[in-house]
């Protein structure tokens, strides 16, 4: 009997194995989509960023002063993005850890 005892609790601990593998493989997908996801904001914001230094030189009076308010909006919010994505890479990197060390430890 002790043979299918070990046998079935080889078999549990394979499978809570598994799904915590498979949890890490999806942060590991959600991970890979938010770096998508920014590496398209940074090159939307490169762009802005060109255009507004090309053509805004030019600008004067209460259009620039709008603009230029709006763009350091757009800025702003580009440094609040980045902090919540750090802040978000480093929980998602903690949680992938933990998972990898409790499906170790199984």
């Amino acid at each position: 009997m002790d043979a299918m005892d070990d046998f079935f609790g080889d078999m549990d601990r394979n499978r809570k194995r598994m799904e915590y593998n498979r949890d890490v493989e999806k942060l590991e997908l959600y991970l890979e989509t938010v770096q998508q996801i920014i590496n398209q904001f940074e090159e939307m914001l490169y762009a802005l960023q060109s255009a507004h230094q090309q053509y805004t030189s030019e600008w004067s009076g209460r259009s620039k002063d709008s603009y230029e308010n709006v763009n350091n909006e757009i800025l702003q919010a580009a440094y609040r993005l980045y902090d919540v994505r750090d802040e978000l890479y480093r929980s998602l990197h903690h949680e992938m850890s933990r998972l990898k060390e409790e499906a170790e430890a199984i």
